[in-house]
């Protein structure tokens, strides 16, 4: 069977795939609300071979090392790589991308607006790879509380110790539209601005597999939602809102 270019394999253009004079191969399961249109763009190609695979190591199976072959992986698809499939896709050479959350080489992922974290720390994203974080900005969607409460971003490794991406902010009183930032120095307080313009990360952060948490010193009403860009590391690294 014949397949088309702008209705099928071209549609990875459209997920931002990095440009490859290699094979094209999608990773989605059959859970996925999108895979009767995933599986019809696709299909088989003109030399018998599938292109689209339930998981990540039957995927990195059809790649050829060398190849310039990428995987792209459905938006809908979470499963982090194993160590396993991390060696063959950097043993083979093959780029693994997200489809849809790749602006220009940057990846991005939100978290919708949720209550604040009631004294303790709350994972709010999860990370799968090593990764590269460029920025990440929170905004206040309903009024903080009119009481003391220290807040800061925490990387919590699945294997290793804590770090503090930054030290901590006083967010009492944090209105509506309010933004919080870091700069990427590690010893330096996260920024609120309340004002129409913020301070942007200056210097990106290297985050290891895990979680990134939101840390409260008090339960106070109010609410946020969140936004991360990062670059990945590792082959397949990709960063989910927890």
């Amino acid at each position: 069977m014949g397949f088309s270019l702008s209705a099928g394999y071209g549609a990875a253009q459209a997920a931002n795939a990095p440009f490859t004079t290699g094979r094209i191969f999608v990773v989605a399961d059959s859970t996925d609300t999108n895979f009767n249109f995933i599986d019809e763009l696709y299909r088989v190609d003109t030399y018998g071979l599938a292109r689209r695979y339930s998981t990540i190591t039957a995927a990195l199976a059809a790649c050829t090392a060398g190849n310039g072959d990428v995987i792209i992986l459905s938006p809908l698809f979470t499963t982090a790589l194993t160590a396993t499939e991390l060696l063959a896709a950097e043993t083979k050479g093959v780029a693994i991308t997200q489809a849809g959350k790749n602006v220009n080489g940057v990846y991005f992922e939100h978290r919708a607006t949720a209550t604040l974290p009631a004294t303790t720390a709350t994972p709010y994203f999860t990370v799968t790879g090593r990764v590269k974080i460029t920025s990440i900005i929170g905004e206040v969607t309903t009024l903080v509380q009119t009481q003391a409460c220290n807040a800061k971003l925490i990387s919590n490794p699945t294997v290793g110790a804590d770090v503090d991406l930054c030290a901590v902010l006083d967010i009492t009183a944090a209105a509506v539209g309010a933004q919080f930032s870091i700069t990427g120095t590690l010893a330096n307080a996260m920024v609120k601005t309340t004002s129409g313009a913020g301070v942007f990360q200056a210097a990106p952060l290297l985050v290891m597999p895990g979680t990134i948490d939101f840390s409260t010193s008090a339960t106070n009403t109010g609410a946020t939602k969140w936004r991360v860009e990062y670059v990945p590391v590792d082959a397949g690294a990709r960063i989910f809102a927890a």
